[in-house]
């Protein structure tokens, strides 16, 4: 099961909210686990056990952790935690011909997490099995994240209250991360996904470009949607989950990129990976290879190709230059001069990032350039939609490139700043704004039934 799947959306969803907020706090922790296991377990039963597994395994070796005596004993039970779960993801993604399990990444990493804070001493292990088994499986995050620390939610877990006002944030939250999903990035997606699927970017540079672009913008507003509905329903179980964006397309440089796009994984990888290889710096060349480091790694969550590897890396090299002198001088003398740099680099990544093979990557740069010698353009019935791009391809376009902006928090201050301290005003408008996102609802769910159903990009990662 997903969020973005009627069955979740009209069933699965007003069961158990319904359940959940008229239950007592114990019964809210084990109505959170056991709808987290029947949301798994829908499309993904095999791999049930695994789940299950993974979540007693990480509260065992917490509690071996926190119970050893000792430096090099609880070392070996924290090593035995972390090479499993890196066990695990590498030898699912080496599988061929067997689907990856649904959040494997998000749900390994959310464990090893934890085992490395419990060893670092920051928090203590969790002895309820049922509030661990609570915050490792629950529902809303295992798609695609957020990676939610256990440090972040474990006295929120501890309490659970639901105010009226939070649950109705919650929910405006989850209705606008539909709203981006469905509307925006499965639109786009109709242009984008049939031009990575030919065997090489038969296509004028034109449409290169507008494909580029339009794929930029449907993996932001593909994952941003995931990331919205996960907090939305987090808020609505009484939980706050670590924001995950902050308009990326705004950065000025790549480190900035990295601080506003996919946060709960930059930071992971920051606090457990770059800061230890940091402690162990070689001289002179210790930090630009920890940051190259770093994000050969983050490539290779994301997959293990050659692809993901050259993306990374391109991420990295840019990194380094930024930490020299010339680098420091692009990236901070003239905003839109390092916004073009920093969007220059990250349109090139995604070339990397989406396409199927290098050598399809390094054609479609040319096709960027312009270069077509020797292009000999495919028909029409073999590059559909393309040339042809429907009015609703044109919106989702369109509402995706404004969006990148912060438009919704302009729009907010203003109604603040022109209602000041009238109650008639703020109900009127909060009733406007609530009755313009019913209808996005609407037309969400109206899209959603014409259409076949998309996973989130980020669910196979």
């Amino acid at each position: 099961m997903e969020l973005n799947t009627p069955i979740f959306l009209f069933l699965f969803l007003p069961v158990f909210m319904l359940v959940y907020h008229l239950a007592s706090y114990r019964g809210r922790l084990i109505v959170g686990v056991l709808g987290s296991l029947l949301f798994y377990s829908w499309g993904n039963l095999p791999y049930v056990p695994l789940l299950v597994g993974v979540t007693l395994a990480a509260h065992g070796l917490g509690r071996r952790l926190d119970a050893s005596e000792g430096h090099r004993r609880s070392s070996r039970w924290l090593w035995a935690g972390l090479l499993g779960g890196i066990a695990l993801i590498v030898g699912f993604k080496l599988a061929t011909g067997l689907p990856y399990p649904l959040g494997l990444s998000y749900l390994t990493f959310q464990a090893m997490s934890y085992l490395l804070e419990v060893y670092g001493k920051r928090i203590d292990a969790e002895p309820d099995l049922l509030r661990f088994s609570f915050y490792l499986m629950l529902f809303p995050k295992i798609p695609v994240g957020p990676i939610v620390r256990y440090s972040s939610v474990r006295q929120q877990i501890g309490d659970l209250k639901t105010e009226p006002g939070e649950v109705a944030a919650g929910l405006r939250r989850f209705i606008r991360g539909l709203a981006k999903k469905v509307l925006i990035a499965d639109t786009l997606a109709r242009v984008v996904d049939p031009i990575f699927k030919l065997s090489a970017p038969l296509i004028p540079p034109a449409w290169a470009w507008l494909v580029l672009v339009s794929f930029a913008l449907q993996l932001f507003f593909d994952f941003a949607g995931y990331s919205d509905m996960a907090i939305g329903l987090g808020r609505m179980l009484g939980l706050t989950f670590q924001e995950n964006f902050n308009f990326p397309y705004l950065s000025t440089s790549i480190g900035d990129f990295w601080r506003r796009w996919h946060i709960s994984l930059s930071t992971w990888f920051r606090d457990f990976v770059f800061y230890p290889l940091e402690r162990r710096r070689l001289k002179w060349i210790g930090r630009p290879l920890n940051t190259l480091i770093v994000f050969v790694l983050v490539g290779l969550w994301h997959g293990l190709a050659a692809t993901f590897v050259l993306w990374g890396l391109l991420h990295g090299l840019a990194l380094v230059f930024e930490s020299t002198p010339a680098g420091r001088r692009l990236t901070t003398r003239w905003a839109p001069l390092s916004r073009v740099y920093a969007l220059a680099v990250i349109l090139a990544g995604w070339v990397f990032f989406r396409a199927p093979t290098v050598q399809f990557a390094l054609s479609f740069f040319q096709r960027l350039t312009g270069y077509t010698v020797g292009v000999v353009p495919l028909p029409f019935e073999s590059t559909m939609p393309l040339p042809f791009v429907e009015p609703t391809f044109v919106m989702a376009l369109v509402a995706g490139l404004i969006l990148c902006f912060p438009v919704g928090q302009a729009l907010e201050r203003l109604r603040i700043r022109l209602i000041g301290e009238r109650p008639i005003l703020r109900f009127s408008s909060q009733l406007l704004y609530d009755a313009g996102l019913l209808a996005t609802l609407t037309v969400s769910l109206a899209a959603m039934a014409a259409s076949n159903f998309a996973p989130g990009i980020y669910g196979k990662f």
